[in-house]
């Protein structure tokens, strides 16, 4: 075979790599890990006097690794105990000790690589603080004002720009008493619900009162209110520093005492009122006597919870008269009849052994889901279509001892009930049927309820005021009433 000549070219070409494979073959030694760098977003907070930043702050950093990367970060306060994060900020709520104005934290922050190694040098920042008071104000448009009747709600907003936490307590002064300190009674930024009254019910001037919160439990004893006169009455919020908010002030107000067993609420825009209040006094029955109607419904609650189960509970009895007048809950801008927004304390009342006698024709929107099913003695209301009618000098025929009434003039759209299973029908209206309406064959326009041997409510869906022709009935209906049914 041929043999052929290494050319220059071919030589240079070996030469080069076995060169590059000799290379190849050297070895060297691994560098060590190095630890990642921490840094805050700013180098200092150079912030003195009043120009110190309140208890919540905001803080911010980031670390950089040059051989791997950053998996998170750990933060001190004392360079001891550490907190691991993946995130580069946090809001921290600070306390600031009792009694002091400002203090100084002292910030760590350190950054873990990929390898579990930390900064050797963490980020260090002083972070100067000063206290902020808290504020708090009345919710004007939930307190009710001018006249209040034995029981004052009151609603405010606390807040505290060094978070709500650290505000510790409120205070309540009311006239020239003392501060009486209690707690924030909400945990967070919301409106706090407190209602007072008088330990002592039959209390005439200088008294100590009770409050409590809206589940009606006690949370304070404040001395100095003036039942039956002119009262003024102090809020201010206390917070963990020992800081006190300027007070807001509820000024002159006339808190009416009870002077009565029997609490009178007339509710009806037709205004019944004499007709009650005469006819009360005729049989000897003292009252105490609330108009929730006039000068558009000032004296009615603003905060119907706790606020009418605390009023209706110091009276052994309570009458009343309303009709189907819709009207609107302050709280919850809700519209619907006074009974409604009633029946929570109404319900509470009953249960614990109080007496109601209610007047009142119902809408007739009512449906299933209304609360007074269950609390009145009544199951149902006719949905027929058409109107059943009580012509003038008709009968509401009495039973189980009541007196039969008589209608003073036509009353259209009348209101049989559909008893409940626990109910006596005490009324029976010799009623007209208009335009196919249907409804309960016994024409049930009065019902009681009794308890054992005792009755403890008297429902008519008929306003009483439109069948007192028979003035001797009438009378002796509120007879039959105070003197026998609630005789107990």
């Amino acid at each position: 075979m041929r043999q052929t000549k290494p050319t220059l070219s071919n030589i240079l070409l070996i030469c080069l790599s076995l060169y590059g494979l000799s290379a190849c073959r050297k070895s060297g030694n691994l560098l060590p890990n190095q630890a990642p760098e921490t840094s805050t977003s700013v180098s200092e907070i150079n912030l003195t006097g009043e120009n110190r930043l309140n208890s919540l702050v905001k803080l911010s950093w980031w670390g950089s690794d040059l051989d791997g990367y950053v998996v998170g970060y750990e933060f001190s306060f004392d360079q001891e105990t550490w907190v691991f994060t993946e995130n580069q900020d946090s809001t921290f709520l600070f306390s600031i000790p009792k009694g002091s104005d400002t203090v100084d934290i002292d910030f760590w922050v350190r950054s873990v690589d990929d390898a579990g190694d930390s900064d050797k040098t963490p980020a260090y920042l002083r972070v100067p603080l000063k206290n902020t008071s808290p504020e708090i104000k009345f919710v004007s448009d939930l307190i009710q004002s001018d006249t209040l009747f034995n029981v004052l709600t009151l609603a405010w907003d606390a807040t505290d720009l060094d978070g709500f936490s650290s505000i510790e307590a409120i205070e309540i002064k009311i006239n020239e008493g003392d501060w009486t300190q209690f707690s924030t009674l909400v945990e967070t930024e919301e409106t706090a619900i407190a209602s007072l009254y008088p330990i002592d019910l039959d209390a005439d001037g200088l008294t100590t009162a009770r409050l409590v919160n809206k589940e009606n439990v006690e949370v304070a004893e404040i001395p100095g209110l003036n039942v039956n006169g002119l009262n003024n009455l102090y809020i201010r919020a206390v917070d963990v520093a020992g800081s006190i908010s300027s007070l807001d002030t509820l000024a002159n107000f006339y808190f009416r005492g009870r002077s009565s067993d029997l609490l009178v609420l007339g509710t009806s825009s037709s205004s019944p009122n004499d007709f009650y209040l005469s006819n009360l006094n005729t049989i000897g029955q003292g009252f105490d006597f609330i108009d929730l109607f006039r000068e558009d419904r000032k004296n009615s609650p603003r905060i119907w919870n706790p606020t009418f189960e605390l009023l209706l509970r110091q009276y052994d009895k309570v009458l009343i008269y309303a009709k189907e007048d819709l009207i609107v809950n302050p709280q919850t801008n809700d519209e619907n009849i006074f009974l409604e927004f009633a029946s929570s304390g109404m319900e509470a009342y009953l249960s614990n052994g109080g007496k109601m006698f209610i007047s009142s024709s119902l809408p007739n929107t009512f449906t299933a889901e209304s609360a007074l099913f269950g609390i009145l003695p009544i199951d149902s209301l006719s949905s027929s279509e058409g109107q059943a009618r009580l012509p003038f000098d008709s009968l509401a025929v009495g039973l189980n001892g009541y007196p039969s009434l008589v209608s003073n003039a036509l009353i259209g759209g009348l209101d049989p009930v559909y008893p409940s299973t626990d109910a006596e029908i005490i009324y029976s209206a010799q009623l007209t049927r208009a335009n196919g309406w249907t409804g309960p064959s016994e024409n049930a326009v009065g019902v009681r309820r009794r308890v054992g041997s005792n009755t403890n409510l008297v429902f008519l869906s008929v306003e009483l005021h439109r069948v007192n022709k028979d003035e001797v009935a009438i009378e002796s209906l509120f007879r039959k009433v105070f003197e026998e049914e609630f005789e107990w």
